[in-house]
């Protein structure tokens, strides 16, 4: 199957139904859009276009697969925003224990961490027993004083 830049080069250029504006779009020359059309028509064994001097036109078969091609691209580009998006702001659940001291420290700070971070949900634990971390699924600990190991 042809690269993606091909098929977004090929689902522009039916977008605009013209090589030298879909180049424009894409900060390619139109050469190369049409390049990229002819070798996936070649790929594929059939024409997607129909072209003349003045203006080119989908085929049949190319408007099956432009439509095909362009629902595919948009899920693309919604996963890759979704991706931005969760990389963008944190997230989550997020586990937490310390010492029995600690919500002293942190209540007052809870407020502004919840403006800051409004997808994060905290689960607070405020104990002073020692906690497996890998078993009851802690991202963090915090403790004092000397360790065992």
């Amino acid at each position: 199957m042809e690269s993606l830049s091909g098929l977004v080069a090929f689902v522009r250029a039916a977008e605009i139904r013209s090589f030298v504006t879909a180049a424009r779009a894409l900060g390619i020359s139109a050469s190369a859009v049409g390049k990229s059309v002819a070798r996936l028509e070649g790929t594929l064994g059939v024409r997607l276009f129909h072209r003349s001097t003045r203006q080119i036109s989908l085929t049949e078969e190319g408007l099956v697969f432009f439509e095909r091609c362009r629902d595919a691209l948009q899920e693309i580009q919604d996963a890759e925003a979704q991706l931005s998006k969760a990389t963008i702001a944190p997230r989550g659940r997020l586990r937490v224990s310390m010492p029995a001291i600690g919500y002293r420290l942190l209540l007052p700070i809870i407020p502004q961490f919840r403006s800051l971070y409004p997808e994060v949900e905290l689960d607070l634990d405020f104990s002073d027993r020692f906690v497996d971390v890998i078993e009851e699924g802690f991202d963090v600990v915090i403790r004092g004083g000397e360790l065992a190991d």
